[in-house]
């Protein structure tokens, strides 16, 4: 796989960040998926921080590739070790597409020793049933899957975005989005 498309970026301009993140209902031309991570070592009930990074969709027919799968890519081939458990969150601006919801929930049936939790900015053809069922699929095979809150997008700001110390300005609506998408999400993790 070409190196740019497997390695993670360090961080996204604000903009971008702004842009791809908000969390409207309908987000109309914002066709990429964003995905940034954190990776952890689970050693005797404590983690320890091990890797962070950014991830977004490569979109051109050479290289098409999901956010998720540049990360299992790099995952799989340069982190991953059978004698080591791992924590591993996200915070993506789409929740996955079907099949990349359904290739995650093949690893982690295949990796018990990762724990996945997905915080999601918006949710992906959530009015479709095969969607609706991609997001359980994820669920039950242990992934906790949530909707990104106020303290999560600061999160991001304050550790995936080349901010210049310039603090978190969150947009209006972001609090009644969230209760919208939440309530919607737990409607069709029930």
């Amino acid at each position: 796989m070409n190196p740019q498309i497997r390695n993670p970026m360090k961080a996204m301009d604000p903009g971008t960040f702004y842009f791809q993140f908000k969390n409207l209902w309908e987000a109309n031309n914002r066709n990429e998926t964003w995905l940034c991570f954190t990776v952890e070592v689970i050693k005797q009930h404590s983690t320890v921080s091990w890797e962070t990074g950014v991830f977004r969709n490569q979109v051109d027919l050479e290289t098409h590739c999901h956010a998720e799968r540049c990360f299992l890519s790099w995952f799989c081939e340069d982190i991953l070790s059978p004698n080591t458990d791992y924590q591993v969150t996200w915070y993506t601006s789409w929740s996955p597409c079907l099949d990349c919801a359904g290739e995650v929930a093949e690893f982690l049936a295949r990796h018990n020793n990762v724990m996945l939790t997905i915080y999601t900015a918006r949710l992906y053809y959530s009015q479709y049933p095969n969607y609706q069922q991609g997001l359980r699929s994820l669920s039950e095979k242990g992934a906790s899957v949530e909707i990104m809150g106020y303290k999560d997008f600061k999160y991001c700001w304050e550790n995936f975005v080349y901010n210049g110390d310039e603090p978190f300005k969150p947009w209006k609506g972001l609090k009644y989005n969230f209760l919208f998408l939440d309530s919607k999400l737990q409607e069709i993790l029930e």
